[in-house]
């Protein structure tokens, strides 16, 4: 967090920079945006969409493992929920909720965006606080790709999505030269979710100081590859 606060220009217009470098609710202008489905219709395994986005995983990696598809449904979402609240944290923002969320759909199934429609919390919000938003968003799509055949809810596959994509959200702000301790935060955000295991923080690691724990399995896809910080950058397979 910063030492002082910044005026309310100065951290709007540092939000709107992180408008410009992630896919974050404010991106896209309304009039542009996909249709949105709630939340609850999203994660409805007898549904449409959940299995829809799951098979648009599949089609895209070429996977032949059924559980890959739906463990980046899980990395998808997280990815997107921890662009739209790790910034706000980080600069001691109004923290947006997630209660009341609308996704946008696109016409091939990938979730494309969040569309948050609750009131903001307002700052200062605890580390605690900003999970209970996005832990009680992450659950039901845990409960609902297990019903499709994935792995248990609790299981690590799952949350080390919210978890370790804390580390990439605040690598991406940090590498765009935005202010504020961008490790501090992430030590602060990754303790709260009860999970620190997941995240690995560490200034000497080799090209990025925070690392996954756990596996998004896109490194199954045809011809596949590894992300800075993924779990399996150190791996044997990678040499």
């Amino acid at each position: 967090m910063p030492e002082t606060a910044p005026s309310p220009a100065v951290l709007s217009g540092r939000l709107r920079e992180c408008d410009r470098l992630l896919p974050r609710p404010g991106s896209v202008p309304a009039e542009r945006a996909e249709p949105t489905v709630s939340w609850p219709e999203f994660c409805d395994p007898d549904g449409p969409w959940l299995s829809r986005c799951a098979e648009e995983w599949q089609e895209r990696g070429e996977f032949r493992h059924h559980r890959a598809g739906l463990v980046l449904v899980a990395f998808r979402f997280g990815w997107l929920a921890a662009c739209a609240t790790v910034p706000e944290h980080h600069f001691g923002a109004a923290l947006p909720s997630l209660e009341g969320l609308r996704v946008s759909v696109d016409d091939g199934g990938r979730l494309a965006g969040l569309r948050l429609t609750g009131e903001a919390v307002e700052a200062p919000i605890s580390e605690r606080r900003w999970w209970e938003e996005v832990s009680a968003a992450f659950a039901p799509l845990t409960e609902a790709l297990h019903a499709l055949g994935g792995p248990k809810p609790g299981s690590h596959e799952y949350w080390g999505n919210p978890v370790g994509l804390v580390g990439t959200v605040l690598g991406r702000l940090e590498r765009a030269g935005m202010p504020g301790n961008v490790m501090e935060s992430a030590r602060r955000l990754s303790a709260a979710t009860g999970r620190p295991e997941l995240l690995r923080i560490d200034p000497e690691l080799s090209g990025t100081w925070a690392r996954r724990r756990t596996c998004c399995q896109w490194w199954r896809r045809t011809g596949g590859g590894y992300c800075a910080e993924c779990v399996l950058h150190d791996s044997p397979r990678t040499r």
